[in-house]
């Protein structure tokens, strides 16, 4: 038989139970936290470009205020204050903290604006306490901070095509890191300056192309192109104004003085007894202005002051007239068909017009004869190689007279001409013979090979008297016969 609990003992183990179940409730509905009761968390990936918003958020459960500071590279130990980390925080001394206030749901936070902070690139740590406290101060427990690191922004930018051609449309990108709004470009050359404000995009590009006031003024040979970036303070600390008196940055002269100054936010200039906002640098236009690359080099270094924050890109370019050069044509003869080829430094697809023409060719009266002797054709550029592209014009001289013939080559739309000359002669081109080449074999030499004659040796007989002998005897006969008839 089961035995059944007493009843006061049944009630007082349930209220026991109730009692430990209530606790862990509290427990459980109680926050989370660490001992000193607040957390921080920075937005993205911790790796921040100095000049880009950082949004903090976190929780705090101990205080109505959530102080911040920071530490790192030429930091004090103690920490900075956020906003401005050269100035050390003080333990107790709130107000050398940046601070925010806790929400009615215990969290917060703070945007966190890392331009002009006057801190090198690097890695940092964000610390958030409840109380007013000094890194030096803070507990194991106490601390809760985040790492993050600051990298310096920059700007790239790229001519395209890199031999600019004048009277033909170029284009200036790039990319401008740190999220600045726009970009700011400048193109100085010999008595030239032109300057204007780019956006950039929402993957941090910008694309500039040329304008037809830059390509009718933009002088031949050599130029600077100079991309600005307002870095953590998004402005332009070095910009071009008419007026030293204003702010105002300004892309033309001033029209009565055809002046333009370049101009230093950063510094302050006295006039008189006027301290002005803003400092002279150097005449960009005008009476005493620098020009092509004393302009570019003191533009740099106004950007390289110490007092301004923004960064550069520098790039030279070349701008050279647009050219045709036709190349050798030779003798023609009628009847002949041929191709005639150029070089170019215009672009790919520009339009370029041929004309093949007689130079004996001239306007004549109605009652004349205008006959005319050539050709003529539009043709688009192609590519070529070594720098320069190329131009095709095929000839049919089926119908030419013999005569000397001038070719011309001209851009549609840019001024650009080249001119050759050839002669056409009558008839068709000679055929060319084959030659044929006859090879002799030499002859061959036959050597007999005889076999040596024996030559018998006569036998010796007595010698007997000869013909020769008689013929003496005979003499001497009639000799004898003479002197006897004398006597």
């Amino acid at each position: 038989m089961v035995q059944q609990p007493n009843g006061n003992a049944f009630r007082f183990r349930n209220m026991i139970l109730l009692l430990i179940l209530a606790g862990t409730a509290v427990l459980l509905m109680s926050p989370a936290a660490a001992e000193t009761g607040v957390t921080i968390s920075a937005q993205g990936d911790h790796s921040y470009y100095l000049g880009e918003e950082v949004i903090l958020t976190g929780t705090n459960y101990d205080s109505d205020f959530t102080y911040l500071f920071i530490t790192g590279p030429g930091i004090s130990p103690d920490g900075g204050k956020l906003t401005a980390p050269l100035r050390n925080v003080v333990s107790g001394d709130p107000g050398s903290f940046d601070k925010v206030q806790t929400q009615p749901d215990k969290t917060w936070e703070f945007p966190f604006y890392s331009y002009n902070l006057g801190i090198n690139p690097g890695p940092y740590v964000i610390y958030a306490v409840s109380q007013p406290k000094t890194a030096g101060q803070l507990t194991r427990t106490d601390t809760k901070s985040v790492s993050v690191i600051f990298k310096k922004p920059f700007i790239t930018a790229e001519i395209k095509p890199s031999d600019v051609i004048k009277g033909q449309p170029f284009t200036v990108a790039g990319y401008a890191e740190g999220n600045p709004g726009a970009v700011q470009l400048w193109i100085v050359g010999d008595n030239y300056v032109f300057n204007t404000a780019v956006p950039t995009g929402p993957n941090q590009s910008y694309v500039f192309t040329s304008t037809s006031q830059i390509l009718e003024k933009i002088p031949k040979g050599q130029s600077y192109l100079i991309v600005q970036h307002p870095m953590q303070n998004n402005q332009f600390d070095i910009y071009p104004s008419s007026n030293l008196n204003t702010l105002a940055a300004s892309n033309t002269p001033d029209t009565t003085t055809g002046v333009l100054y370049v101009i230093n936010k950063q510094a302050t200039m006295q006039t008189g007894t006027t301290l002005l906002t803003g400092q002279k640098l150097f005449n960009l236009l005008g009476a005493g202005n620098l020009q092509g690359s004393d302009a570019a080099d003191a533009l740099v270094q106004g950007i390289n002051s110490p007092n301004v924050d923004d960064t550069y890109t520098k790039l030279q370019f070349l701008v050279e007239n647009p050219t045709i050069t036709i190349n050798p044509i030779g003798d023609r003869h009628v009847g002949d068909k041929f191709t005639i080829t150029s070089t170019t430094n215009l672009a790919v697809d520009d339009d370029v017009l041929c004309q093949v023409y007689s130079s004996s060719f001239k306007p004549t009266d109605k009652s004349q004869s205008g006959e005319f002797s050539g050709a003529t054709g539009t043709v688009k550029v192609t590519k070529g190689t070594g720098g320069l592209n190329k131009i095709s014009f095929d000839v049919d001289a089926s119908t030419f007279k013999p005569d000397e013939y001038i070719v011309q080559a001209s851009g549609v739309l840019q001024s650009a001409t080249g001119t050759a000359v050839f002669n056409v002669l009558e008839g068709a081109a000679p055929t060319a013979v084959p030659t044929v080449v006859v090879t002799t074999a030499a002859p061959t030499a036959v050597v007999t090979t005889v076999p040596p004659t024996t030559v018998a040796t006569p036998t010796k007989t007595p010698t007997q008297p000869g013909f020769g002998a008689l013929v003496a005897l005979i003499g001497l006969g009639a000799v004898a016969l003479l002197v006897v008839r004398r006597h």
